[in-house]
């Protein structure tokens, strides 16, 4: 896993990035440039690119060895706790203690528990309160619970794998539906309705995480001596290409974002990982310039403080800083951004890597 961890973490940084350009959009208020605006308005994709990665790297880690043994279950889940839930908590804790110098009524502590349990994920009325970007934790700690099944299933069910996939790729939507008809039924402020299901919760984006295990599974059946070619400039240009596809969508059928048609959703859901998958492997097995450049100390670093980033880039902590810096200049905007990267280094290096490796520190290895 070394030779390619490096352009893989770089990844992780192109693709906060392109979130960051998503939320603050320079097209038009720096720029000018309607087709720049379009263009960052749909970079809500690095969502996705993290969506596909996160399948592709728990698979390599967790396919071969996933069981349901007590101590299996305990060790893998107190690891991806490790990871992704002390700077997370840390974080949505202070914002709430600040919200309850002004006001402790039992809203507030109603709010607080939603986002430390990450129960606001699956409700359209608190999906951005918080840290409001977070509503894709959700989503990545849905799967870390699934793969476990799924990885098991796969495992035990060796002659009948194409079954298993099969039977969740059905089973997941359903079960999606099924829970949103009962809230609302029930009249239960939760999966309140079809955007949500589909764009935010992992009853929807399952499909990302099943196109990065598929990778997975794809990178291991063909031989290190096999010589591929193209697959990351392949998958670099029909990603760009569906970029355009969800801002022309979006222009077609007069929606706010592409993603908000049903053919954005199966662009965004479906066809994109497709093509974030073959620049994986393309990054894993070939030498390009985008290999180099992700591999780079400076790429790492930003990749394993991305997670930091992607909780301060915007928001509260964000706001702190906005009254030093006039946004709507070139230069203001660069410098606030210059400063979101440094702090995000700083909780890496002081805060999430300490407590990650302290709690990881008293479990044994899963293999």
């Amino acid at each position: 896993m070394k030779s390619y961890y490096g352009a893989l973490t770089g990844l992780r940084a192109i693709a906060a990035f392109m979130v960051y350009l998503h939320h603050y959009n320079p097209g038009m208020l720096l720029f000018n440039s309607i087709l720049l605006e379009d263009i960052c308005k749909e970079l809500h994709v690095g969502v996705t690119i993290f969506f596909t990665l996160s399948g592709f790297l728990i698979a390599t880690r967790y396919l071969d060895t996933a069981n349901l043994r007590f101590t299996y279950v305990k060790k893998y889940l107190i690891n991806r706790f490790a990871r992704v839930y002390p700077l997370y908590f840390i974080i949505t804790t202070c914002i709430y203690i600040y919200y309850l110098s002004s006001d402790t009524s039992s809203k507030v502590f109603y709010e607080y528990f939603l986002n430390i349990s990450f129960l606001k994920g699956f409700s359209w009325q608190y999906l951005g309160t918080g840290i409001q970007q977070s509503w894709s934790l959700t989503v990545e700690e849905c799967f870390y619970l699934f793969a476990l099944f799924f990885f098991a299933a796969l495992k035990y069910a060796s002659r009948a794998r194409i079954a298993v996939w099969f039977f969740f790729l059905i089973a997941l939507p359903a079960i999606g539906l099924l829970i949103m008809h009962l809230c609302q039924r029930l009249g239960i402020p939760f999966f309140e309705n079809i955007q949500l299901l589909v764009s935010y919760t992992f009853f929807g984006r399952f499909t990302e995480f099943f196109m990065g295990i598929g990778a997975a599974i794809l990178l291991k059946k063909i031989p290190p001596s096999t010589r591929i070619a193209w697959f990351t400039y392949i998958g670099v240009a029909f990603f760009s290409l569906g970029i355009y596809f969800l801002f022309r969508i979006k222009y077609i059928y007069g929606e706010s974002f592409g993603t908000h048609h049903p053919l954005g959703m199966l662009v965004n859901n479906i066809y994109l990982p497709i093509f974030i998958s073959l620049v994986i492997i393309g990054l894993i097995r070939e030498k390009t310039l985008f290999s180099t450049v992700l591999n780079s100390q400076l790429f790492s670093l930003l990749g394993r403080s991305s997670y930091a980033f992607y909780l301060i880039h915007m928001g509260h902590i964000h706001g702190l800083f906005s009254p030093y810096f006039d946004e709507e200049t070139l230069t203001g905007s660069l410098l606030i951004f210059i400063v979101l990267v440094i702090l995000s280094i700083a909780l890496y290096k002081l805060v999430e890597e300490p407590l990650n490796k302290l709690i990881r520190s008293s479990q044994p290895s899963l293999g």
